[in-house]
């Protein structure tokens, strides 16, 4: 019996062990943001991600701007449109997606307006986003 528990116990340790490396080895978190965290100010790490998903404002004529950020700390690495859950409901131009990747230490204001016609503009978001 005595000979069964020891690779047991090997084993098990080991797995521990190889779950610990490979959580230390991921790049970086996700974090994700919506509407309702805009104003605020985020402290993320170099490598992390920012996942921000803000609804679509079609329904009244407006088209997102391009984002506004220091490109130096920030970079954009994908941006998604995501159509609406329920098709039927008239209005509703569903949602957009955009990921950010921290590349330097440093701070970066963040913010995305959308337009409409070419006078009326209103900000959808706009965090302050420091790299640690």
């Amino acid at each position: 019996m005595r000979n069964f528990r020891n690779p047991a116990i090997y084993f098990i340790a080991m797995a521990l062990f190889a779950l610990a490396a490979c959580k230390k080895s991921s790049s970086g978190l996700t974090v994700q943001l919506n509407a309702a965290d805009s104003n605020k100010t985020i402290n993320i790490v170099n490598g992390e991600r920012i996942l921000i998903t803000l609804v679509n404002p079609g329904d009244g004529g407006f088209s997102f701007d391009n984002w506004q950020y220091n490109s130096s700390v920030l970079k954009l690495v994908s941006h998604t449109h995501n159509t609406p859950a329920n098709s039927d409901k008239i209005g509703d131009f569903g949602s957009d997606t955009w990921q950010f990747s921290a590349l330097a230490n440093g701070t970066s204001a963040m913010k995305i307006t959308a337009t409409r016609g070419s006078a009326y503009v209103i900000t959808m978001f706009h965090d302050t986003i420091q790299v640690q």
